[in-house]
């Protein structure tokens, strides 16, 4: 069974391109919007509990619980398509921007065999999620419904078709899964969603409130919690000390990224908390040995090797002609590179800057 983690006494919210929209000794009620997304298909962020803002920058929120209400739960039952879609956003749900979904499949596959998020809620929250399947249904309108699904989890939601996808990494992830329904590389008009988003959204229908809570894998259970509840202060629940040189890791360990802080918060991307200690290997600044793992373990049939090299000398548009954003960032070139180079890092670093300069030009939007 899922436990629910006690309520911290602390938030911190971290900020991804959101612009904040509260001061330093602010009050703020529960479920109060504190900051928007300047992302497409980003949710805005609201505060978890009632309290007084703390701190304000760039990069995070943080808020102290403290005396005052709950905002007011909002109507939804009448709303459709891009309205829905937008309002679902605006109340703290990560929905992806797609202007024509023909296939619409729902990812309750875990991204890796570690994580146990995404079948605690098929197991448990079986009525929430029928609520965000339905609300995501009537935003996007598609022609298909999909439900991917592990071999092992023996549950599934109304009216769409179950496909079970093998449990061997890498083959959750959305790209992988996509193919796995369609039998087509990258199809038109095919989104995938995580189920982690479809209860989010199943959450907003259900209270009228926004997304103040997420599914959260700790050890070997998930455990729903507070968004914005410390990494450092789960990881001592759970009967762990942390020690220097401890990682504490958001995420799996191949696709995970590392703390900034035990006192950085859970966010909606948080499928996962886990602590490595003294992590080995660790990623050093060493030049490529030309050795050719990472090309043989890659699944998107890249060469890993020559994109992080082109990224590691800001060579980014060298990057992108040997095909970085065909990338879907599941590690395993990092994991088996023998001089330790941090593969995944690079590649991430590239995407990224490619998407600054296409944003500065007004080819793309900033995603």
């Amino acid at each position: 069974m899922t436990m629910q983690q006690t309520p911290s006494a602390q938030a911190e919210m971290t900020l991804n391109r959101h612009c904040p929209l509260v001061t330093c000794g602010q009050e703020v009620a529960r479920g109060e919007r504190i900051a928007t997304a300047s992302r497409p298909g980003a949710g805005d962020i609201h505060a978890p509990f009632a309290g007084t803002v703390r701190h304000v920058d760039p990069y995070r929120i943080r808020i102290e619980g403290g005396e005052g209400g709950t905002v007011p739960p909002e109507v939804l039952d009448g709303l459709s398509g891009p309205e829905l879609l937008t309002r679902l956003r605006e109340l703290g749900a990560d929905i992806p921007v797609c202007h024509q979904v023909d296939t619409l499949i729902l990812n309750a596959v875990d991204e890796e065999p570690s994580l146990h998020s995404r079948r605690t809620l098929m197991a448990e929250r079986q009525d929430t999620l029928r609520a965000g399947a339905e609300a995501l249904v009537r935003g996007f309108v598609p022609v298909d419904v999909v439900l991917a699904v592990p071999g092992a989890v023996r549950e599934s939601l109304p009216n769409m078709t179950v496909k079970v996808v093998p449990d061997q990494y890498p083959q959750g992830l959305d790209p992988l899964v996509a193919k796995a329904v369609t039998g087509i590389e990258a199809p038109d008009n095919t989104l995938v969603i995580g189920l982690e988003t479809v209860f989010h959204a199943g959450l907003v229908m259900e209270t009228g409130l926004p997304v103040m809570e997420t599914m959260v894998t700790v050890g070997n259970a998930a455990r729903l919690m507070d968004l914005g509840t410390p990494v450092g202060e789960i990881l001592t629940t759970d009967g762990e000390t942390l020690r220097d040189g401890d990682r504490i890791v958001l995420g799996g360990v191949l696709r995970g990224t590392a703390a900034s802080s035990p006192g950085q918060g859970v966010d909606r991307a948080t499928t996962c908390v886990g602590l490595v200690r003294n992590p080995a290997p660790v990623v050093v600044d060493a030049a490529c040995v030309g050795c050719g793992e990472c090309v043989r373990r890659c699944p998107a049939r890249l060469d890993p090797a020559m994109i992080t090299s082109y990224a590691e000398f800001g060579r980014y548009d060298k990057a992108e002609a040997e095909g970085v954003d065909v990338c879907f960032e599941c590690g395993l070139c990092g994991y088996f590179c023998i001089a330790h180079r941090p593969m995944l890092q690079y590649i991430r670093l590239a995407k990224s800057e490619l998407a600054k300069a296409k944003a500065q030009s007004g080819e793309v939007p900033l995603p």
